[in-house]
């Protein structure tokens, strides 16, 4: 049974186009048996999602996408308390760290904060994605054995999406390529950013709004 391990809800700012309610109303209507949402860079909707997701009976997985220095991306899902309360810590020194509403994390920041985390390498801005698309495949594969030696092997896994856009089933592949060389495990998700497909729209005018863009000149930035 499929479960999303990669959703963000209307607490992404600008970025997530439907309220915690639908994602989890869809799950459901999917008969997820469990659900991660990730927002970038908080824990807004924890508490929330928690209890809407306990009473339609799915098992809320609390997460968040976290960026890094050079706006690098990595999802991170909580395995017990203690990943919470590094999530937590994680989380407020990165907004400690940037500028205000611009969150920032050094990857120094990681050591001794990864206990209970699951870390999966993410989306299209992840460190490893971006170097594939250049070509730098022997410097991705260093990069996820450094991820790896962060987190431990059965924490970090590589995160697959296959949005249907041509270079994404080389991507796939590559990724696959790599999660083998370094002995890894792989993850497939969605990077959800709306419940339904009703919500593209509105994601849409988001990003325009996010990127100053207009919807004509938009195309580069909804990927």
């Amino acid at each position: 049974m499929y479960t999303e391990l990669h959703a963000h809800s209307n607490f992404s700012f600008l970025d997530g186009a439907s309220p915690i309610r639908d994602l989890v109303q869809r799950a459901a209507s999917c008969r997820m048996k469990a659900l991660a949402i990730t927002d970038h860079d908080g824990l807004y909707n924890a508490c929330t999602f928690t209890r809407l997701a306990q009473e339609a009976g799915i098992k809320p997985i609390i997460g968040a996408e976290l960026t890094f220095e050079g706006e690098r991306h990595l999802t991170f899902l909580v395995e017990n308390e203690k990943g919470y309360m590094n999530l937590s810590g994680l989380i407020t020194r990165g907004h400690l760290a940037g500028s205000k509403g611009k969150p920032v994390l050094s990857e120094a920041e990681l050591k001794g904060h990864t206990e209970g985390l699951i870390c999966l390498s993410g989306c299209a801005r992840s460190d490893i994605t971006r170097l594939l698309r250049r070509g730098e495949k022997h410097a991705a594969y260093e990069a996820a054995k450094r991820y790896a030696e962060f987190f431990g092997k059965g924490n970090f896994y590589i995160e697959l999406h296959n949005h249907l856009l041509p270079e994404d089933k080389s991507l796939c592949r590559q990724l696959i390529e790599i999660a083998q060389a370094a002995g890894l495990e792989t993850v497939a998700s969605n990077n959800v950013h709306y419940a339904t497909r009703d919500g593209s729209a509105l994601h849409d005018v988001l990003t325009c709004i996010r990127n100053g863009v207009t919807l004509d000149r938009s195309a580069p930035f909804r990927k």
